[in-house]
């Protein structure tokens, strides 16, 4: 489950990953991170079975969590398939298919925006939380 981690300024510079694995035992992969000033974001990959656990303790610390159900959508009708967002993708979760149409693998995804500036057509985007 990808979860989508806000950080006020309250509590930006508290160790709150580091104390979510220790106090949980689950192991957090951080797939994108971001800090701009005062704030910042970080997208999780929890495993399912641990996600109730993880989300409890993250909240607790005061985090705002968001589950990232669909991490990115294309509109299929108007996309031109030229590929710009294959090459832009850095963890291969764009890529043609047999009939060299675009397809997008959303557990891959690192909700990273690289494919939304290629995209010379902008059908594809990020959704707003």
């Amino acid at each position: 489950m990808k979860l989508l981690l806000r950080f006020n300024s309250e509590i930006i510079k508290k160790p709150i990953i580091a104390e979510a694995v220790l106090e949980t035992g689950v192991k957090l992969e951080i797939e994108r991170a971001r800090v701009e000033g005062p704030q910042g974001e970080i997208v999780v990959n929890v495993p399912d079975d641990s996600c109730r656990e993880v989300v409890n303790v993250l909240k607790r610390k005061k985090v705002e969590v968001t589950r990232l159900d669909v991490p990115i959508t294309k509109d299929e009708e108007n996309c031109i398939h030229c590929g710009a967002c294959v090459s832009a993708c850095p963890v291969g979760a764009i890529r043609y298919e047999y009939d060299w149409r675009v397809r997008m693998d959303e557990k891959l995804c690192v909700q990273c925006g690289n494919c939304v500036n290629a995209c010379p057509v902008r059908v594809i985007k990020l959704p707003e939380y």
